[in-house]
Formats: C-alpha cells, sequence, structure tokens
C-alpha cells in the first residue's frame, strides 16, 4: 500500500488568512474595486499608505509604462499625484534602471534619500513618502510592478515584510497581468489623456491660472497630463508653433522656463492645498 505525502507543518489558521486575501483579491479581479480590494488586503500582511501597479513593455528604442491603477489612506492626494506621475514622468524616471526582471519575483527597496531627481522627490514629498517596496516580474513577456509605500509615520520596511510582499507577489502580479487584460489600464502608453474634464491648473493653481487666457491654460493643463506639443497642436487645430507661443506665454505668466518646472509648481500647489485643506 502506498504511503501518502506527508503534510506539511502548517498552522491551518496562516492558511486560512493567506487564503482568505488571495479569495479577495481574486474575486475582485476585472471590477472597478480591484486596486482598492489589492491594498485593503496587503495592509492586513504589511502596513503601508498606498500601493500602485503598473506594466512596462520595453523595446530597444521605447519604454513604455502605463499605470494600472492606484490606492492609499489618502486616495485623492494618491490618485492626483500618480496620475502626474505615469502621464508626465514614469516613461523618463531612472529610478528602476539596472533591474533586470524575470519570471521569478524581485523586490527592489527605495529610500527617498537615495531618489536624486527634482520631480521624483516632488513625488515623494506630496504623501510624505520615506521608504518604498517594489515587486515586480514578467507574466507572458510583460514586467508587471507592485509598489507598495510607507509615509514617515510608519518605520522603513523590514526584512520580514519585504519577504512577505515578495511571496504575495508571486499570485497578486498574475492576478494583476489578468486584470489588466479585462479592464485595461488607468493611464496606458498613450498620451492622451483618461478623461476631457481634467484640468489641473484651474484645480491647483486658481490664482495664477487667472492670469492665463483659456488658449494658454488649455496649453499648460494638456503639458501637464504628458501629451505632446503635436497632440496639442492636432486638437487645437493650430500650428506646433502656435502652441509653443501659448505656452512661452503662459510660462512667462507663471515664472518658469521648462514642462518639467511646470509640473513641479502644480506639484508643490498640489502639497500646499492639501495642508490648507487639513489633509495630514
Amino acid at each position: 500500500m502506498n504511503n501518502a505525502n506527508p503534510v506539511p507543518d502548517l498552522q491551518l489558521g496562516q492558511i486560512a488568512f493567506v487564503t482568505e486575501m488571495l479569495g479577495n483579491v481574486a474575486q475582485a479581479m476585472g471590477s472597478s474595486g480591484f486596486i482598492q480590494t489589492l491594498y485593503e488586503n496587503v495592509v492586513r500582511f504589511v502596513d503601508c499608505d498606498a500601493v500602485h501597479l503598473d506594466y512596462e513593455r520595453a523595446t530597444s528604442i521605447h519604454r513604455g509604462v502605463g499605470w494600472i491603477g492606484s490606492y492609499g489612506r489618502d486616495q485623492e492626494r494618491v490618485a492626483q499625484a500618480m496620475q502626474l506621475y505615469y502621464q508626465s514622468y514614469a516613461n523618463d524616471d531612472v529610478t528602476y534602471e539596472g533591474i533586470v526582471v524575470d519570471e521569478e519575483v524581485q523586490v527592489v527597496q527605495i529610500s527617498a534619500q537615495k531618489v536624486a531627481t527634482e520631480v521624483r522627490h516632488l513625488f515623494y514629498d506630496i504623501a510624505d513618502i520615506h521608504d518604498e517596496c517594489v515587486v515586480a516580474c514578467r507574466v507572458n513577456g510583460t514586467t508587471y510592478s507592485m509598489s507598495v509605500s510607507r509615509a514617515r509615520h510608519l518605520p522603513p520596511f523590514s526584512l520580514k515584510e519585504l519577504s512577505l510582499l515578495k511571496h504575495l507577489a508571486v499570485v497578486v502580479l498574475p492576478l494583476s497581468a489578468a486584470h489588466h487584460r479585462f479592464v485595461g489600464a488607468s493611464s496606458s502608453d498613450s498620451p492622451i489623456p483618461c478623461s476631457t474634464d481634467r484640468n489641473l491648473l484651474a484645480q491647483w493653481l486658481p490664482q495664477l491660472y487667472g492670469k492665463l487666457t483659456p488658449r494658454e491654460a488649455h496649453v499648460c493643463s494638456s503639458l501637464v497630463n504628458g501629451m505632446t506639443t503635436q497632440v496639442i497642436a492636432h486638437g487645437m487645430g493650430v500650428k506646433a508653433s502656435t502652441v509653443n507661443t501659448y505656452a512661452k506665454r503662459a510660462f512667462e505668466k507663471l515664472g518658469i522656463e521648462t514642462r518639467r518646472q511646470l509640473v513641479a509648481l502644480v506639484l508643490s500647489s498640489a502639497r500646499l492645498g492639501s495642508g490648507e485643506r487639513g489633509v495630514h
């Protein structure tokens, strides 16, 4: 008579806890509540302030990063900051250069102090983020990543927490890939904004916004949303040189010189505005 394989010495309560979490995430796959459900279950294992999901398709001439979604304690602030990040900066972010990702889950811990670029600092500063863990792996040829961030009220991630996130990612990232195939991304590789009603300047720079003409404001908002000069010109029915003229006039009024400074100005104003509203 053949003997059964020995049962691993596991606590049934621990197994039930993990399977409940993964079951919740799996059931939410393909729904609008997937990212929120993922966050609410990740924090049961590793406390954090926000979770972000994205994917990357890299070629020899182009790095395309798509945003699947984000959720966190201060959801309004998280959504605003990550919308700007993925539309205006993600494709140029060198933070993750040199990280080789394959079918095995990779885990990277990133301290805010190690992020050198000005705009990236602003993204961290808005939410007071000081520590970030990124778990990533390739699923069907595409790299999927889950970023888990902590503000200063929490300590840096411990080795145990990093290990937990790595093991959870073995299931969570393929589920995220399947979710992405079902519903697409919040902000795709295309520079076209996901919503036409997204005037960030009017929302975050009300005093400065009043100094701009409607066309100057439209050009600046489009630039913040990551649109190219050619795309803006096509949408407005004007030449690219005309768009550049509107941008130049607006930049002079705003006291800036570049698109990057415009993004930084909007992000800084968003941070100050959140503070004035009592967001901590």
